[in-house]
């Protein structure tokens, strides 16, 4: 059996005929579809074949009636046959000689191609070399001047901490002497 063409059918139209009355109507509208299509490929097919030994019976009376003319110019079709033979014999030469002369072609622009990527293969390799020394330079650079930041920072740490320690020193020794005499005059 052939898969059904329509496999759902309006939601009013369901509506009114019911689930049982869809499906019937389905197999219907699908059984219809079907024997119409076969019919009119039935039909086709006949006037086809009817057309076509119409077409065919014409084909052979003018075939027939070729045949009485062309006695007289079998000949000359001969000749001209030798011509095209002979024609075609160097059309094939000359189309020889080209695919030849465009492989040589297709052959130098290969290797003119091949010559110019290779040169552009050197030139990206030698800008790729400088590039890379420049990015190292500047890398050395860059480190360099944090290298001289970091020496700055710890010098300026290291000048607080003698500060520091000067002041803690200070207050050690003197506070006992500053106690002292504030002891006294007070």
């Amino acid at each position: 059996m052939k898969v059904p063409i329509y496999k759902k059918v309006p939601a009013r139209l369901e509506d009114v005929l019911g689930p049982k009355g869809r499906d019937e109507f389905l197999d219907f509208v699908n059984f219809n579809w079907n024997l119409g299509s076969k019919i009119l490929l039935e039909e086709s097919s006949n006037q086809f074949e009817k057309r076509l030994t119409e077409e065919v019976g014409k084909i052979k009376t003018e075939l027939s009636e070729f045949k009485n003319n062309t006695g007289q110019t079998s000949t000359s079709l001969k000749g001209e046959l030798t011509n095209v033979k002979t024609e075609l014999a160097i059309f094939r030469s000359e189309f020889e000689g080209f695919k030849t002369e465009v492989r040589s072609e297709f052959a130098a622009v290969r290797s003119e191609i091949k010559s110019e990527i290779a040169i552009c293969k050197f030139e990206l390799r030698t800008e790729m070399t400088e590039m890379k020394l420049e990015l190292k330079e500047e890398m050395h650079s860059g480190f360099l001047g944090i290298y001289k930041e970091i020496a700055k920072i710890h010098q300026l740490i290291s000048t607080q901490t003698k500060w520091i320690l000067a002041t803690g020193v200070s207050i050690t020794v003197f506070m006992p002497i500053l106690m002292k005499l504030l002891d006294k005059y007070i």
